[in-house]
């Protein structure tokens, strides 16, 4: 006789994030995780596909100036330490840290306009995720 394998503790083995898009710290919340979320494509997670669109939508609707997106792209693109990234522009750390906090103000402004709100995303131990 057959069996199925079910992972009867799953529930207890995740967690649900939520990313309030209408602040600066939501937003660097979900630009901080957004590698973890671009892999939920790959499982045909059509809801990670829909954020990810969202954010590269609300990056380039922000108005960021081309030292901001440098920062950004630095920090939350290549993952690099934001005191790599100034020595990379040519800038002292506080100054990378400025630039990605402006940056952030003008996308959650964005998201605002968009009367975005929240996201949620449930995260599973072995770092599967599902967008809710």
């Amino acid at each position: 006789m057959g069996h199925v394998k079910v992972d009867i503790e799953k529930g207890s083995r995740s967690y649900n994030v939520k990313y309030s898009l209408n602040d600066a710290a939501g937003v660097k919340a979900l630009l901080r995780d957004r590698h973890r979320i671009s892999s939920a494509r790959f499982r045909g997670d059509y809801a990670a596909c829909d954020i990810l669109v969202d954010l590269h939508s609300a990056i380039n609707s922000a108005g960021l100036t081309d030292r901001q997106t440098e920062a950004i792209a630095f920090v939350y693109g290549i993952d690099v330490t934001q005191a790599e990234a100034a020595r990379q522009m040519g800038v002292s750390r506080e100054a990378v840290t400025q630039l990605i906090e402006a940056a952030a103000e003008k996308m959650a402004a964005v998201y605002k306009r968009w009367e975005y709100g929240e996201v949620s995303v449930e995260y599973t131990e072995d770092n599967e995720l599902e967008a809710v």
